[in-house]
Parts: structure tokens; C-alpha cells; sequence
């Protein structure tokens, strides 16, 4: 069974939340709906158990207004994901930094905790699954802020050639069960959402309750 050790008062949850997808015809994708909640709200709940302090990065604040959270637009504007870090990072009160997609609806917060474990002395940490690096769900320190501002001034987004900068720690996620193969399960598609709708509930009940 799975516990977390409670909140880290000396981390800080960064929610993206971009806006509209085109692949999934504009839609808002966090506010699709998986079960009885909104890909973002399940989002929340497993950042607030890992943490009180959960802000998000959006530049349509009204539609989130409901959640009543801190919310704060891009300080640099289409940047994509990699500015929402850079926005992120800089607004936080703590060194230490939780970033998810606000389209990973089966993330679980035992999963955040082994990242936290692993920070020691790292610039970040990140997820590695047989699917490759997961860097919308990693750890970031204040560190990087200064060479993300040099990516972006160069046009160059991707948030992976932040890698080559700091000091990374990988962490292999070998998908030993449900839980952990779907973890980092995101959405970017109509299809990508009728296959979590399909998941959800034989999911949320597995690893909910081993989470508990």
C-alpha cells in the first residue's frame, strides 16, 4: 500500500493550464470531465496532498474562477509550456517546484512524493517510464530560471534542452502495475479522452484505494 508523509510546506504545486487544444476542437482540456471531476480538480487533489500551496498558470483565469485558487497569467507571452514553467518559477515562494499538465488525469500523489524524495541536490527531477521523459510532471528549482529566460530569448521552447543545463536527476518509473503505467497518461486528443473515460473507473478504484 502506498502513503504519503503529508504536505511539504517547502514545495510548491505549478498547474499549466494553457487554454483551448485544436485536437480536441478547442476544447478547454482540463475542464473535460473524467468521472465526477474535472481533469484539473483531480490535478488539485493530488498536489494538495503533497502540498497547501497550489497555483495556476493560465492566461483564461475566468474559467477556473470556481476552483478559487491563485492563478497568474504568462509573463511571457506564447512561450508554451516552457513559459509557463518560467512564469511558475518565478512566482513561487519556494525554491523547490511540483509542475503537472493540467491533462494528466490519473496522476496520484504517492508518485509526486517519489519525486520529492529524489531532489538531494538536483536542479530537477523527472519521471522516465518505457515511454520516455515526462517533463510536464517534474520537479524544477529556481535555478533554472535564469537559462529558461535564455531558451525563450532564443525561440527555442522545448522544454527538454533545459536538460542540458542543470543538474538532472531521471527517475525510472518501470511500470510495475496499473497505476503507474497510467500515471503519466495524458490528453490530447478526442480519442486520448474516450480511452480515460474507459479507464477511470476500474483506475480510480485500484489506485485510490491503494493510495489511501
Amino acid at each position: 500500500m502506498h502513503t504519503n508523509t503529508g504536505l511539504n510546506n517547502s514545495i510548491t504545486g505549478i498547474i499549466l493550464a494553457g487554454g483551448v487544444s485544436k485536437r480536441l476542437g478547442y476544447k478547454n482540456k482540463a475542464l473535460l470531465k473524467i468521472g465526477n471531476k474535472t481533469i484539473i480538480e483531480r490535478v488539485i487533489d493530488a498536489l494538495s496532498k503533497m502540498t497547501e500551496d497550489v497555483i495556476i498558470i493560465t492566461n483564461s483565469p475566468s474559467e477556473f474562477k470556481h476552483l478559487k485558487m491563485p492563478m497568474y497569467n504568462d509573463i511571457i507571452s506564447n512561450a508554451g509550456p516552457l513559459g509557463g514553467i518560467y512564469t511558475g518559477l518565478t512566482i513561487s515562494n519556494t525554491y523547490y517546484n511540483l509542475v503537472i499538465a493540467c491533462d494528466m488525469p490519473f496522476i496520484q500523489s504517492y508518485i509526486l512524493e517519489l519525486l520529492v524524495c529524489r531532489i538531494e541536490d538536483n536542479d530537477i527531477v523527472i519521471p522516465v517510464t518505457p515511454d520516455g521523459y515526462h517533463p510536464l510532471c517534474a520537479i524544477y528549482s529556481k535555478k533554472c530560471i535564469d537559462y529558461i529566460k535564455l531558451l525563450i530569448d532564443s525561440g527555442n521552447l522545448k522544454v527538454a534542452n533545459l536538460f542540458n543545463y542543470m543538474k538532472v536527476n531521471k527517475v525510472d518509473f518501470p511500470v510495475y502495475d496499473e497505476c503507474e503505467l497510467n500515471a503519466f497518461f495524458n490528453i490530447n486528443t478526442n480519442e486520448d479522452y474516450l480511452r480515460a473515460i474507459s479507464l477511470a473507473e476500474n483506475y480510480d478504484f485500484i489506485c485510490l484505494k491503494n493510495n489511501s
